[in-house]
């Protein structure tokens, strides 16, 4: 997708919202819609299928049957449209089936193909069945026709059942801009928040009873010719995915991976923007940096928690905390910290800021807003090979690094610090342009090396971390908690000079690295 144009057909383009039966009415009656009426709501039914092994899921796809009234049923297949198109496009293609059966033999050619290739020849099957009421609003909202449809109702497979309701805005016709824009003022004006989990999702993993997983970043699939222009939004959309595709987990789950992606990729996209505003002056660019920085750091008690408790439970105390005195009362204190802290987090993520803060980087990608920021004379860097640009970024972070660990290890914590952050930026960078260079095993290594690294160079950091940490907690003053404490901390103290021993070397085989972009 561009800024300029909508992606063409077999696309969908929706942004969805999870909401409370409570704030229905505030959309139903939302100033947006003008004058606008709903439709009467319509129960809709819609059975999803697959094989007994999910090999459609496996493959990306979604294949449903649904039923409203007395209409003809209509069979649809669904898959994720490419990143470049956005988090909200998805691919569509929709067909009557007189039968209410999923015959795939009534798509065109080139889908029974690609369906054909992912059944294997295996049966269908119903997987799980949404039931809902829903009415339908279609408005106008800038140059575009836009569909609000209010979702109230469930999700079944077999005995289980999950409470459902959606808010969704769908682009029928005009242009993606004021699509956003549309949802951002509606999220803005009825307190939603972005839903990233489509029905069909949800419905899987009901019917598999699993819980949403953390995702890490996937790497970037970037054309030998991309452009210094593409290149950028390729990269910004990357770190945006990353962000939204970990919303679920934390929402409904207690897994530490999820809060500890988040940050990782609010660091990504913050790195990226840094990246890019050397050539790039904008002010916008600038605030979506803060509010990426204002998240991160909202999140950040809850990841401080689960660093402390692992490092706690992996090293000095594992396997013998009913054995260290004051070991059971010190982690106690610490769940309920934890507690505390996931659920400011969620609150983080379903704060419409949140989406808000979303809904604008997306649209900053979509427009290309960063082409204003350049002056008639620089217009050219636009179309600057992305591969040029890369390896010389790559170059410059490269030096500063260097620059800055020049009497490593010898060094104080505030110095190690700003070398840490070097090496970050360089690891990222070579993460975010390593697929324009044949990098290989060579890539692999050399991330490898600077994490490692890294993690050295943190270790004097997490000591001071751990040490803030458990003051925060305002332990009682007793024996056993205080034994407990300076246990811990003795065990952080050793890992320092620990990894202390083994930063000269490292920092040479750093300095010596075969340098992959060259």
């Amino acid at each position: 997708m561009t800024a300029a144009t909508d992606p063409a057909p077999p696309r969908e383009v929706e942004v969805k919202f999870r909401a409370a039966v409570a704030q229905l009415k505030a959309v139903r009656t939302s100033p947006l819609l003008g004058e606008a009426k709903a439709s009467p709501a319509r129960e809709l039914i819609t059975t999803y299928f697959d094989t007994a092994d999910k090999d459609l899921r496996r493959n990306g796809l979604m294949l449903r049957v649904r039923r409203k009234g007395r209409a003809i049923p209509v069979l649809s297949i669904k898959w994720q449209a490419p990143s470049e198109e956005g988090l909200f496009a998805r691919g569509e293609i929709e067909i009557r089936c007189p039968d209410g059966l999923p015959a795939i033999e009534l798509f065109d050619p080139a889908t029974q193909e690609r369906l054909a290739a992912a059944l294997k020849g295996k049966p269908l099957q119903p997987v799980f069945e949404t039931r809902y009421r829903r009415a339908i609003t279609v408005f106008r909202y800038g140059h575009s026709e836009i569909e609000l449809a209010v979702d109230d109702g469930a999700i079944t497979a077999g005995d289980a059942r999950l409470p459902l309701c959606d808010i969704e805005l769908e682009l029928k016709s005009g242009n993606s801009i004021d699509l956003l824009k549309c949802a951002s003022e509606l999220a803005r004006g009825c307190e939603l928040t972005l839903e990233f989990e489509a029905k069909s999702d949800r419905g899987y993993r009901l019917a598999e009873a699993a819980q949403p997983k953390a995702q890490k970043a996937t790497a970037l699939a970037l054309p030998d010719a991309i452009t210094f222009d593409d290149l950028l939004a390729a990269v910004i959309t990357n770190t945006l995915n990353h962000f939204v595709s970990n919303w679920a987990s934390l929402r409904d789950t207690d897994a530490p991976e999820a809060v500890h992606q988040l940050r990782v990729s609010l660091r990504r996209m913050r790195s990226a923007l840094g990246i890019f505003r050397r050539v790039i002056a904008l002010p916008e660019l600038e605030d979506i940096r803060s509010e990426a920085r204002r998240i991160a750091s909202a999140l950040g008690p809850a990841r401080e928690c689960d660093a402390f408790r692992q490092n706690a439970l992996s090293g000095p105390m594992s396997g013998q905390t009913e054995q260290i005195r004051g070991a059971l009362p010190l982690l106690e204190a610490v769940a309920k910290r934890r507690e505390e802290s996931y659920a400011e987090a969620r609150r983080v993520i379903d704060d419409p800021a949140a989406s808000l803060f979303v809904l604008r980087v997306q649209g900053f990608v979509f427009t290309r807003a960063w082409r204003t920021a350049l002056a008639p004379q620089d217009l050219g860097l636009l179309t600057t090979p992305g591969k040029f640009y890369a390896a010389t970024v790559l170059d410059r972070l490269l030096k500063r690094a260097l620059k800055r660990g020049k009497h490593m290890p010898d060094m104080p914590d505030e110095e190690r610090h700003e070398v840490r952050i070097a090496l970050k930026n360089l690891r990222y960078a070579s993460e975010f342009f390593g697929g324009l260079f044949a990098g290989g095993k060579g890539l692999r290594n050399y991330l490898g090396l600077v994490a490692d690294l890294q993690e050295d160079l943190g270790a004097h950091n997490d000591a001071a971390t751990a040490k803030s940490f458990i003051e925060g907690l305002q332990l009682p003053p007793e024996a056993g908690t205080h034994f407990a404490t300076g246990y811990l901390l003795g065990w952080y103290r050793h890992a320092t000079m620990v990894a202390d021993g083994h930063l000269a070397k490292k920092w040479k085989a750093f300095k010596r690295a075969d340098i992959f972009w060259e």
